[in-house]
């Protein structure tokens, strides 16, 4: 087993390629998932401990890959992946979808592994019923790969850097010694966003859900954002962060201020995948450089016109008419966050 820069079996010319790009800054590098999505929707009612009839789909997604294919599709900066994927099929489809997204693709290649791959079933609506991560990859070649020259290289010069709980705590905290640019967190589940809990205060913000937050928090994952969870987020060193709730608003988290963001109404809602990546993709295109709650507008807009199509990422983005989508939403409603956690369970 051994990295291999670029596309499986290009083991020299891939190294050289990256070798002469990395004297450019990138705008955005993300070091995280990047991955094959298999994606079964039922095609009716669901019957448990029984076969379901139903229809499967197979994408590349994960949640480091999603966010960084909508933030070069709306933004059109220059946007760069680190992440570890196998020799195989599933590696291959997810070089040449970075590719075709313009996403400059730094990974290693793992000629002997399978490519990490995310395998869902959703219910009649597209809401997920269950969901298994095969991801051991980057537990393991991911972390080992962030410690050679080149991709520390890119980790220090790229202008924002972006990070998913993908991988260990330490391999973030490692990232976050690597860079004095602003650095970005992705929590991805409930499972692995208490990961990133031990880094907060060195994050200039991050994107969760509702469910993720409640992990981070210790709380159970079914409560809800109130200015009691709000807070304690904030005292786990969370300065910003952007908390979506599937169809419920968006909550922002800035601060001392904090506010929900309606998410008006979705036309025609086909499959919620990947509407959370384009939530982070589509604000991170604009932020810091458009206001925080202007740049979630925008996302939250960029996520709507996601659920329209099948699929984790919607390849015409773009052309979706996100600014007029944002400047149609409701008002961002304010929330009077509660300072005194005293009486929460720590």
């Amino acid at each position: 087993m051994y990295p291999d820069f670029g596309p499986a079996g290009r083991r020299g010319t891939g190294v050289c390629r990256n070798r002469a790009v990395m004297a450019a800054r990138l705008a955005i590098l993300g070091v995280g998932g990047a991955h094959v999505d298999r994606i079964g929707h039922l095609s009716g009612p669901a019957h448990d401990g029984a076969s379901n009839p139903g229809t499967m789909a197979e994408w590349v997604g994960g949640c480091m890959a999603n966010t960084l294919r909508v933030a070069r599709a709306v933004g059109g900066g220059r946007v760069g992946l680190i992440s570890a994927r196998g020799g195989d099929t599933g590696g291959r489809l997810v070089s040449q979808a970075l590719s075709q997204a313009g996403v400059e693709d730094f990974s290693a290649v793992f000629l002997d592994r399978a490519t990490p791959s995310y395998t869902a079933i959703m219910d009649a609506d597209g809401e997920v019923m269950a969901a298994l991560a095969d991801m051991d990859l980057y537990e393991t070649g991911l972390a080992r790969h962030l410690r050679r020259a080149e991709p520390r290289a890119l980790i220090a010069q790229a202008g924002m850097l972006l990070v998913d709980a993908n991988l260990p705590s330490g391999a973030i905290g490692a990232l976050c010694d690597a860079t004095d640019a602003p650095i970005v967190a992705l929590a991805v589940s409930p499972a692995k966003a208490p990961r990133i809990a031990p880094h907060a205060a060195r994050f200039a913000l991050a994107f969760m859900n509702r469910r993720e937050m409640n992990a981070l928090i210790s709380a159970p994952l079914g409560e809800p954002v109130t200015p009691a969870t709000l807070a304690r987020l904030s005292a786990l060193g969370f300065r910003r962060a952007v908390i979506s709730d599937g169809g419920g608003p968006v909550t922002v988290l800035d601060g001392d201020a904090a506010w929900r963001q309606p998410v008006g109404e979705a036309a025609n809602p086909v499959d919620v995948t990947g509407a959370g990546d384009a939530l982070a993709g589509a604000t991170l295109a604009h932020w810091p450089g458009m206001a925080l709650p202007s740049a979630v507008r925008v996302g939250v807009a960029a996520a709507a016109a996601t659920i329209g199509v099948t699929g984790p990422f919607r390849a015409d983005i773009a052309a979706c008419g996100l600014k007029g989508r944002a400047d149609a939403l409701p008002a961002r409603e304010p929330i009077a966050l509660d300072t005194d956690t005293s009486s929460e369970t720590p």
